[in-house]
């Protein structure tokens, strides 16, 4: 499994129009190949950034399938209105990371 985390800078005063619009193309993500789950929130040390963090089954999954897609074209589109600046992604094997139990 994959996990890709993808930041937005997005003005506070956009962030309930971003979320929103999220949440109507929030399914060209959830119908992708390989799309697992995603949780998007607000970051606690900078309010004005939005993290996005979505369980792939694999690297390729994202990158070679979902990215140059047609639903990948509509959902960024959809977003980038309240975005500002670049949009930051980058990837992380969860099969080689080490998790500690839940008390």
């Amino acid at each position: 499994m994959v996990i890709e985390i993808a930041r937005f800078h997005v003005a506070p005063e956009q962030h309930k129009a971003f979320f929103n619009t999220f949440a109507d193309v929030k399914t060209y993500v959830e119908q992708a190949e390989g799309y697992q789950s995603h949780i998007i929130s607000r970051e606690i040390e900078d309010p004005s950034r939005i993290s996005l963090l979505v369980k792939w089954r694999s690297y390729a999954d994202h990158v070679e399938l979902f990215e140059p897609s047609k639903a990948h074209q509509m959902f960024i589109n959809a977003l980038m209105p309240f975005i500002t600046g670049e949009v930051e992604v980058f990837h992380f094997n969860a099969a080689l990371t080490s998790t500690g139990g839940e008390k």
